[in-house]
């Protein structure tokens, strides 16, 4: 089962704010969350209107989306937050506590923390699966979301989709490293993990600049204690996952949920756009918007634009 899940790896609330809170340009905190987890906050932006993130992984750390995401603060006061089991979040000892209803409770947490009457969210990766798990629980609450880069509604819908991916293999020693530094991450031999953690990334951009790929992604994973790099790896990142099982998001259950949904994707990797599509199939109101001279981290490449479709979606 565990290969079924490594993909993940690989890739790794719009209201005006009527609570207490006032944001600064950058203010950072804990809050309580699920069983009383510890849960890591950072605030962006100073802007009446709030935006809640929800970065990928599971678990792969608030930094993993912000130097990407950070634009967006010229608009919207961002909410960021580690998810549990990684970042400075707390790294449940009973890893149990990394089941789906944790991460949701987490989340309602950060909006009652916080004052939000209803959330606009902005999801990335396996963001999108857990928002989407809110959404069937606390439909109400969300105003509007944008799901970008997501991880498609459909398990094995996304499994087979990727195996049509046409990019040119790695070199085989390149390759042979990638495997090599990405094992010991999981399985926790890494003597320093944020160093291993450091080197598996830029390999991984090497791999992908040889491909003739433009690299424009500047988050990471590895910018965390290393207690939290090496929980991340061996155990979120590989159980939160499985603990969805085959997860479909196609059934039915979305559309109950008539929160207005902004479905962001490169045209450049155009054979996961069946997945997107599914996305906005799902909701009622689901929307597909595909960014050309894009690629699944459409924020990256053409920042100025997705940050004018966000903006103009949610106001």
């Amino acid at each position: 089962m565990k290969s079924v899940f490594l993909f993940f790896i690989s890739f790794t609330l719009l209201i005006s704010c009527s609570s207490s809170m006032k944001p600064g340009v950058t203010q950072e905190g804990f809050l309580e969350g699920a069983n009383g987890a510890s849960i890591h906050f950072k605030i962006v932006g100073s802007s009446p209107d709030t935006l809640v993130v929800l970065h990928g992984g599971p678990g792969a750390g608030i930094n993993s989306v912000l130097p990407d995401v950070r634009p967006l603060a010229e608009e919207f006061t961002l909410i960021f937050y580690d998810q549990r089991g990684g970042g400075l979040s707390q790294l449940p000892e009973d890893t149990t506590k990394l089941r789906p209803e944790y991460f949701v409770e987490d989340l309602e947490a950060v909006r009652r923390h916080f004052g939000l009457e209803q959330m606009n969210l902005f999801t990335h990766s396996f963001g999108s699966v857990i928002a989407a798990s809110y959404a069937l629980k606390y439909s109400e609450r969300i105003r509007r979301a944008v799901y970008h880069g997501a991880t498609g509604p459909d398990l094995m819908q996304e499994l087979e989709l990727r195996r049509l991916d046409l990019t040119p293999p790695p070199d085989s020693l390149l390759a042979a490293r990638s495997s090599e530094l990405l094992g010991s991450l999981l399985n926790g031999t890494a003597e320093n993990p944020v160093e291993t953690c450091r080197e598996y990334e830029a390999l991984n951009r090497r791999i992908a600049e040889e491909r003739g790929e433009e690299v424009t992604y500047r988050g990471t994973t590895c910018d965390a204690p290393p207690e939290a790099v090496r929980y991340y790896y061996r155990y979120t990142a590989q159980l939160a996952p499985r603990y969805y099982g085959r997860w479909d998001f196609t059934d039915g259950r979305l559309q109950r949920v008539m929160a207005p949904h902004l479905i962001i994707w490169g045209e450049k990797d155009a054979h996961m756009i069946p997945a997107q599509q599914a996305w906005a199939d799902a909701f009622p109101n689901g929307e597909l918007l595909l960014i050309p001279e894009a690629r699944k981290g459409a924020i990256s490449d053409r920042p100025i634009l997705v940050k004018e479709a966000v903006a103009n979606f949610l106001k």
